[in-house]
């Protein structure tokens, strides 16, 4: 009876393993990142936060459209907009076939997955991250401690404050910056911007939360294609408004107000 029962719940186990397995591969065999998508924007914007409050890297990812994206993705209004081609961009070349598409989903999810990385390691490290410095790196001495010590910074418990995070709100670009959002010839310039995700709908969005006596604020892009929502990027026309630093374009945490941390 127990061999039996062992069986059972090996044969359950692998039923179990190959269910998620298919879920995200596509009917094509090839490997879907991106999940099913949100009922709204506030919603997907709630999974990108309440992520990073459980230090789940993966559910953060989430919140993103991966494929669907770059699907719709329109590589020639961007340049044009633009008016110029860099390497930096990212993606930078259109998905002429299943291979260049494979590798514009994978550059993209790198491109955001560094932003993201980017803002934890200011967060963690504050007035010791190396972009703060002059020369815009840390040096070391040999024969000294000093790269355990500068490792140490790390380990300063600022990662896991994160999950004190509690009461996440949302708020529109306008209450961020004055109203400057909807004035003058932002809003065309807002819809320029987001032309090139090819979505039936662009909105920004602005989270907002408490961890401790700090604040966290993010202001994503975030994208309707059918009837879901998925994040297209960390950044947003209302962070350029309001003058978000590379070094928080995936999010902002600390005392004061957002012009305080953002300064």
């Amino acid at each position: 009876m127990n061999r039996m029962k062992r069986a059972l719940s090996l044969a359950a186990a692998l039923v179990l393993m190959l269910g998620c397995a298919c879920a995200f591969a596509a009917g094509d065999g090839r490997i879907r990142y991106e999940g099913e998508g949100f009922a709204t924007p506030e919603d997907a914007l709630a999974c990108y936060m309440e992520g990073l409050k459980n230090l789940d890297f993966e559910q953060m990812m989430s919140a993103f459209a991966w494929e669907t994206q770059m699907e719709h993705y329109d590589l020639r209004v961007f340049l044009e907009r633009i008016g110029a081609y860099q390497a930096t961009m990212r993606p930078r070349m259109p998905s002429i076939n299943d291979f260049m598409f494979s590798a514009n989903v994978n550059v993209l999810r790198f491109y955001q997955a560094d932003l993201i990385y980017r803002s934890i390691e200011a967060y963690i490290l504050g007035d010791d991250d190396p972009a703060k410095a002059a020369t815009g790196s840390v040096t070391f001495e040999r024969n000294s401690d000093d790269v355990g010590a500068f490792l140490e910074k790390f380990e300063n418990g600022r990662l896991e404050k994160l999950t004190q995070m509690t009461n996440i709100r949302f708020l529109s670009p306008d209450e961020i910056t004055d109203n400057k959002f909807s004035v003058g010839p932002n809003p065309e310039s807002f819809i320029r911007q987001t032309a090139c995700y090819g979505a039936d709908e662009a909105v920004n969005l602005v989270g907002v939360a408490d961890v401790g006596d700090e604040t966290l604020y993010c202001y994503p892009t975030i994208c309707r294609y059918g009837d879901r929502w998925y994040l297209v990027s960390v950044s947003s026309f209302t962070s350029m408004i309001i003058g978000v630093s590379n070094l928080n374009q995936a999010f902002v945490c600390g005392p004061g107000s957002l012009a305080d941390l953002i300064r």
